[in-house]
């Protein structure tokens, strides 16, 4: 960013800029070089309990809170190399102690040979913006534990009816009457159904009301294998990795994660594609990638796909990778998703490794 120097029409009183700095609502400071406070107005000195002598010669980390000073120093050192400073937000910290979250906006300051020897920088506190935000949040989480409330009920009430249908179509299978054989195809796609509704409902319990998890050492490629035997389907290749991991996990809450990513892959692809599995690992950290080769993921919709109750499919609870995300968190890891329109979708997690199994 290059500075143009000012021409001022005859008659002009440079004050004017003067007092608007001075007495402007908005928190203003002039730092150099070394980023030591030059000038500041009026708001920014009130603002953090200070007189103005008292904020002069101080720096810019001196009233910034703990939590933001490596943001800030951050931040300070790309300054320095000639990067600009827009919309940074940071936790400014009172006399008294106290912290503000504030935007902050810097713009350069030059000599006359395009040298830049500091800075003017506009601080807005976002206090009010902040505390609507943590509203919002809370007026959120209590509207999804009324709901998680009812689902759960709901979803217990469903399980014994479910199970007695799952029973009876399991006994009819296996009689061995001639009679039943053209009966066969139908109580396949009923044995379908109980599979997609049960699935729902262990979905809505496991977000609701999670259960601790049972850790213990479990080999990465044995629990992949074991959900996709349950799941195969002849119109989609899933590809397994040809590396091993073990890991401290509880293996039934990653197989529902494993699972539900690769079924929302296959609905994705129309069942009709690749599913690409790959394990990775470093010193620390093992990774696993889910990848297809399906229509991929809008933009717009990258952000909503983790958010509780959020489904672009008509029959789903909205639940399934807020759950995977539980879920890998609790783990300590984390769920990232990549994805371009046409060029598919790769969901990838990240979890703590105990040893590799070559």
């Amino acid at each position: 960013m290059r500075g143009t120097d000012f021409i001022f029409p005859d008659g002009f009183n440079a004050q004017i800029y003067e007092q608007l700095y001075k007495n402007s609502p908005v928190m203003h400071r002039t730092i150099n070089t070394d980023g030591v406070i030059i000038l500041c107005n009026n708001a920014y000195a009130e603002k953090l309990g200070y007189s103005i002598e008292d904020v002069l010669g101080s720096t810019i980390f001196d009233h910034v809170a703990e939590k933001s000073k490596d943001n800030m120093n951050t931040t300070y050192q790309k300054w320095k190399q000639g990067e600009a400073v827009s919309n940074l937000e940071l936790w400014f910290k009172r006399k008294d102690g106290a912290e503000f979250p504030v935007f902050l906006n810097a713009n350069n300051l030059y000599d006359k040979n395009n040298k830049v020897i500091g800075s003017n920088t506009v601080i807005r506190d976002i206090t009010e913006i902040y505390n609507a935000q943590v509203e919002i949040a809370n007026l959120k989480t209590k509207r999804l534990a009324v709901i998680g409330e009812l689902s759960a009920r709901i979803a217990h009430d469903l399980k014994s009816p479910l199970s007695v249908i799952r029973s009876t179509i399991q006994i009819m299978d296996e009689i061995n009457d001639p009679s039943l054989e053209k009966y066969a195809k139908y109580f396949q796609k009923i044995n379908n159904a109980i599979m997609r509704i049960s699935h729902q409902v262990d979905e809505v319990m496991d977000y609701v009301k999670p259960k601790p998890l049972k850790i213990q050492s479990h080999s990465l490629l044995q629990i992949i294998n074991h959900v996709v035997e349950g799941i195969q389907s002849q119109q989609v290749i899933i590809n397994l990795p040809n590396n091993n991991i073990i890991i401290d996990c509880d293996d039934e809450k990653l197989e529902i994660v494993f699972a539900n990513l690769i079924l929302n892959a296959m609905q994705a692809m129309s069942y009709d594609g690749t599913i690409n599995i790959r394990i990775r690992s470093d010193e620390d950290t093992s990774s696993i990638d889910i990848e297809d080769s399906g229509p991929g993921i809008p933009d717009e919709l990258k952000e909503k796909i983790f958010e509780p109750l959020f489904t672009t499919r008509e029959i789903g609870t909205g639940l399934g990778l807020p759950s995977c995300r539980a879920i890998v968190e609790k783990h300590g890891g984390t769920i990232s998703v990549k994805s371009n329109i046409g060029e598919g979708t790769v969901f990838t997690i990240m979890l703590p490794k105990l040893k590799i199994i070559d």
